[in-house]
Formats: structure tokens, sequence, C-alpha cells
């Protein structure tokens, strides 16, 4: 599937993450208090527009490409792309790289 700048910014979230999955409490969504670069373990990983895999892709967090973590449910993270846009990545597939500057 190809998303267009066009249709990311369409389905761009507004304002800051929601509660990560249907019965999930806002108390399980944890802030990332440490600044540090992150980066992505594959190539390209979805951004979903909610933490479950089978929600709608929003974009596409590609390896090298600069993005920030606010939130942390444990098995997903809530992320932003340099570009604006936001959603959620699964936890294994970003990572803390310490040898980068935040």
């Amino acid at each position: 599937m190809c998303y267009s700048s066009t249709s990311i910014a369409a389905t761009v979230l507004n304002g800051g993450p929601a509660p990560a999955r249907a019965g999930v409490a806002s108390a399980a969504l944890h802030p990332v208090r440490r600044p540090a670069a992150w980066t992505v373990t594959a190539r390209a990983v979805a951004i979903h527009a909610s933490a479950d895999a089978g929600s709608t892709v929003v974009g596409v967090l590609r390896q090298g490409q600069p993005f920030t973590v606010q939130v942390t449910d444990n098995t997903w993270r809530h992320v932003t792309t340099a570009s604006g846009v936001t959603g959620w990545v699964e936890t294994g597939q970003v990572r803390r790289d310490e040898r980068l500057r935040p």
C-alpha cells in the first residue's frame, strides 16, 4: 500500500495520545522521561492510529528518520515524526539509541 503526504496528513491524529487500547486505563500509559535518540529496528515500520495491529496505518517510519517517543504502554510506543505524523508503533520495532544524541 502506498501513502501520499496528502493521505497521511488527512489521517494524522489530533492532540495527544489517547488510551492505548479499549479497556486499558490511561494510568497504564507511562511518559518517557529520559530524553534519548530513538531508532527503528527494521527498514520501515507502520505507524498505527491506535495501539492495535489491526488499526488504520497512518504513516510509515523508516530507518534513519527522526522521531520522538512521548508515551509507552510497555507494548506500544506513541511516536511523532519530524513531519508531524503521530501514532503508535510496537515496542519491539523501535529502541533507544544511546550512541546518538537526543
